[in-house]
């Protein structure tokens, strides 16, 4: 097998787990928004902290 036919075939433990963290990501977003709190997270190597909108807390 070439190396870029390797590169492309995905495991499929690590895929479903990508879908698993992006799930947990939503739903973490959706308990602060509810709560008021802040969601912390570390983007491009840096400290990010999203707060939660008062314009979004009346939304479902």
């Amino acid at each position: 097998m070439s190396q870029s036919q390797h590169g492309k075939r995905r495991d499929p433990d690590i895929a479903a787990s990508e879908v698993a963290l992006k799930r947990a990501a939503r739903r973490v977003r959706e308990i602060a928004r509810k709560t008021g709190a802040v969601v912390v997270y570390i983007k491009d190597g840096k400290i990010v902290e999203e707060r939660p909108h008062a314009s979004n807390q009346d939304q479902p």
